[in-house]
């Protein structure tokens, strides 16, 4: 099926969009973005096949534990995350696998959570049941939901604390004894890699924003971990870090994919950061993806862009990490649409959306090979979206028609 331009869905979007601000503001958006993509159409170049520099430069080929090579013609993923945190109506999260189909996304990213108590401990657990993890059963059931609907299926454990000191998160581990952390962490993972193995998983995430093990004492065990997946998982693997810390990652060479969660302020390149044009948040994308793509160069290694939402609430744009409303702020569907139009603008040349043909399934797509697509964060199943939701949700909201009409 042919991908429509991004002219032919123009009107379709703007016809479902809420507010006159939202239509006017997009309006100047998307038509900055089609007079942009046919100037960057004509001229630019392909980007170099990531299959071509890793066969040229042995380095970045473990000789124990070669990562998965592609074609030039690789697959690329759009698709949206589940996170699979409160299972008691695990029908929702069945239901939402097919709303994602039908909205025209090709993958999805179940995210399920392993427990510690703070960020001193050196225990990790799988703990499920009401307010913790899902079952491993559940898990499986809707990798094979998605498997039945044409949807690639990636697998992320994410390490949460149950009791955390203060603003303490999984980035800031920091236990008193790291080597039997690794040890639970590595028990804990595989119990992970079981379900992926057993339901053929696209891809696996070994690890996700465990900031303070990117020190090069680490490296070893990642290296090992890695390795002991590799020779258990046929399917692809990657790491998942920050936005602002993908450069400190010492071991990409021995992933198939550099992971990337995509919150960056796209507000820096306005003039005035509480009110950015439309052409200002595009170019402030087109720069992070130039960053992204050199580096994707550097490593030999496609780049997913693991994580990519902006919330309904005012500060989407600057802070798009940042979903906790503690002042009550009034739902700010406009910046939530705004952030998602500058990113299919600046990368609609990039990343090619999959047919939505409902009887496809998953296919190779012709993107620059040196990324891999992108997860968008997330598809809630509990809260349906709305003009009163502030979530990452996009259903029943502008951003929602923009990118079906992007997907479509």
């Amino acid at each position: 099926m042919r991908r429509k331009p991004v002219s032919d869905t123009l009107a379709g979007m703007i016809k479902a969009l809420g507010t006159a601000a939202t239509c006017t503001f997009l309006l100047a958006l998307l038509g900055a973005a089609i007079a942009g993509y046919h100037a960057r159409s004509g001229a630019r170049k392909p980007g170099p096949s990531i299959r071509a520099l890793t066969a040229t430069d042995p380095a970045t080929e473990p000789a124990d534990h070669p990562a998965t090579t592609d074609n030039p013609q690789q697959t690329q993923w759009v698709g949206a995350a589940l996170n699979l945190y409160h299972t008691d109506r695990i029908e929702l999260y069945h239901d939402a696998l097919t709303q994602m189909k039908e909205a025209g996304f090709n993958a999805v990213q179940i995210v399920t959570p392993i427990f510690q108590v703070d960020g001193a401990s050196q225990q990790v657990e799988l703990e499920q049941g009401p307010n913790r993890g899902p079952a491993l059963e559940d898990i499986a059931s809707l990798l094979n939901h998605a498997k039945r609907l044409g949807i690639a299926t990636m697998l992320m454990p994410q390490v949460n604390f149950t009791n955390p000191r203060g603003n303490e998160w999984r980035g800031k581990l920091q236990p008193e004894h790291w080597a039997p952390w690794w040890d639970s962490y590595t028990r804990a993972i595989d119990q992970f890699l079981d379900t992926a193995i057993e339901n053929d998983v696209d891809l696996f995430v070994v690890g996700c924003e465990l900031l303070t093990t990117h020190n090069p004492e680490h490296e070893a065990r990642w290296r090992e971990l890695i390795a002991h997946c590799r020779g258990r998982f046929d399917g692809r693997l990657t790491y998942s870090t920050t936005w602002d810390t993908y450069h400190k990652v010492t071991y990409w060479d021995a992933l198939d994919t550099i992971g990337v969660s995509g919150y960056w302020d796209i507000t820096t390149l306005a003039q005035d950061s509480g009110h950015p044009t439309p052409d200002e948040l595009e170019r402030r994308w087109l720069e992070i993806k130039q960053r992204l793509l050199a580096y994707a160069d550097s490593q030999g290694r496609p780049v997913l862009l693991t994580e990519v939402g902006y919330p309904s609430l005012p500060w989407a744009l600057k802070n798009p990490w940042n979903y906790i409303n503690s002042d009550h702020a009034e739902p700010d569907h406009d910046a939530q649409a705004s952030g998602y139009a500058a990113f299919i603008a600046a990368w609609s040349d990039t990343i090619h959306p999959p047919t939505a043909d409902p009887s496809t399934t998953v296919t190779p797509m012709s993107g620059d090979p040196r990324s891999r697509g992108v997860v968008f964060h997330k598809w809630d199943p509990y809260h349906q979206g709305g003009p009163d939701d502030t979530g990452y949700g996009v259903a029943g909201k502008p951003a929602y028609q923009l990118l079906t009409g992007w997907l479509r």
